[in-house]
């Protein structure tokens, strides 16, 4: 179910946060964007209702607290937002995607909803987007892709996952006055979870970062002269990526890139070397169905952190930096796959963990553990890291095995405590056995 209210929890300043303060909002709040709607210096909340499809403003005071300051029919199944100037009038507007009824079914629009210049919403502008064989919108970015200056609007799409896994992407250029029409659709052959922009490699064209849901990866795609693109190869994330953001994590003052994985319960993290490519500095354990990240400097070190907040935990997990004298950990991977065939070997071969302290900090580790329905199919056949405490670059390793006593599917979760942020760190664990 849903509780239809929103939390607020004011920040401490340390990276901890006061009691949460909640309070009804309307059906189904399915996304929220904080921005100062009407230029009084404080912070308000756009939200989109999916159970009632309206936008919704609530003015801030300054205080933690909020009331409504305007509600408007956007399309059905309103579900994802997006907030900034479209018209260059120094007001921010919003862009709401009408994902139609239960996410899935037509009818399928944009809405754009300009500001009143008080802080509330204009009547939408609504385009229709169904015709799309088949597929639903899976997000929407604000950013200027045909170097105008304007912020243009771009699209993704899906198939369900029972039909072909296939992947559209819309963009839709800025008249310059909030108005848009479609410049070019293109097909890049994968289904799309949510989508980023950003020059990744410095030739001042907008580059695009899009999750694929059922391939459990994210993919690059820089843009060229002439407005096309070129895909990189597919950078391996966890289970059912559905979000991702950029930013500078580690001071090189080049663009980082975290994925949220709703699967595997865990966020990924690459850092990137200004040329559009990233390699992995590691998996972080969140809490239960992680859906949304955002990064701010949640304890004033001047470093970026990260805060997931997790649809089936009902809570929010914050993930502090490393940039003061604190353990960050970083685990190889957050999911282990295993294949075992019964009439031939009941068994596969062992896989290998390797957790890292990448924080100035000592990481000690406290308990390692697997758990879970289908637990006693799997076996730590070597295990460094229990009890042990690891300085500043240190690893060690964790060997797990697949043991089954019988056919089908297992499923368990390996636990790693430890007494960094985010702890306990967990590695989903899947074994196949045929025969």
């Amino acid at each position: 179910g849903t509780s239809d209210d929103v939390s607020v929890l004011l920040g401490n300043g340390n990276g901890t946060f006061r009691g949460a303060v909640s309070f009804g909002v309307g059906k189904i709040p399915l996304a929220l964007v904080a921005e100062d709607m009407d230029r009084d210096g404080h912070l308000d909340l756009v939200l989109a209702l999916s159970g009632s499809d309206q936008v919704v403003v609530l003015k801030g005071e300054g205080t933690g607290l909020f009331h409504k300051l305007d509600a408007r029919d956007a399309g059905k199944g309103t579900t994802f937002l997006a907030v900034q100037d479209l018209n260059g009038d120094g007001w921010s507007d919003v862009v709401a995607v009408n994902s139609g009824r239960f996410g899935y079914y037509p009818p399928f629009n944009l809405s754009v909803l300009m500001n009143d210049g008080k802080g509330g919403l204009l009547a939408p502008i609504s385009y229709d987007q169904t015709d799309r064989d088949g597929m639903f919108p899976t997000g929407v970015l604000v950013e200027d892709m045909t170097g105008d200056g304007k912020p243009d609007l771009t699209v993704t799409w899906s198939q369900p996952s029972w039909r072909s896994p296939n992947g559209l992407v819309s963009l839709l250029k800025n008249a310059g006055d909030g108005t848009f029409v479609l410049e070019k659709e293109f097909k890049p052959g994968f289904t799309l979870s949510s989508i980023q922009g950003a020059d990744l490699n410095h030739d001042g064209l907008a580059d695009l970062a899009v999750t694929s849901l059922y391939s459990d990866t994210i993919r690059i795609l820089l843009q060229r002269e002439g407005g096309t693109f070129t895909e990189l190869d597919p950078i391996k994330v966890g289970f059912a990526p559905v979000g991702a953001i950029f930013r500078d994590f580690d001071g090189d003052h080049e663009l980082d890139l975290a994925v949220v994985n709703r699967d595997s319960n865990s966020v990924s993290m690459f850092l990137g070397n200004g040329k559009g490519l990233f390699t992995s500095a590691g998996h972080f354990g969140v809490g239960a169905t992680p859906s949304a990240v955002v990064v701010e400097d949640f304890d004033r070190d001047q470093f970026p952190d990260l805060a997931a907040a997790s649809t089936n935990s009902d809570g929010v997990s914050v993930l502090l930096s490393g940039g003061g004298a604190i353990p960050l950990p970083s685990v190889s991977t957050d999911a282990l796959v295993f294949e075992a065939d019964m009439s031939r070997k009941p068994s596969a071969s062992a896989q290998t963990i390797r957790l890292s302290n990448i924080g100035l900090g000592l990481l000690k580790i406290v308990e390692v553990g697997i758990s879970g329905h289908g637990a006693e199919a799997f076996a730590l056949s070597e295990n460094t890291c229990a009890g042990v405490t690891l300085q500043t670059g240190d690893s060690c390793t964790l060997d797990v095995g697949f043991v089954p006593h019988d056919s089908g599917s297992h499923h368990a979760t390996l636990t790693i405590q430890d007494n960094a942020s985010g702890s306990p760190r967990r590695v989903a664990l899947k074994g196949l056995v045929k025969g």
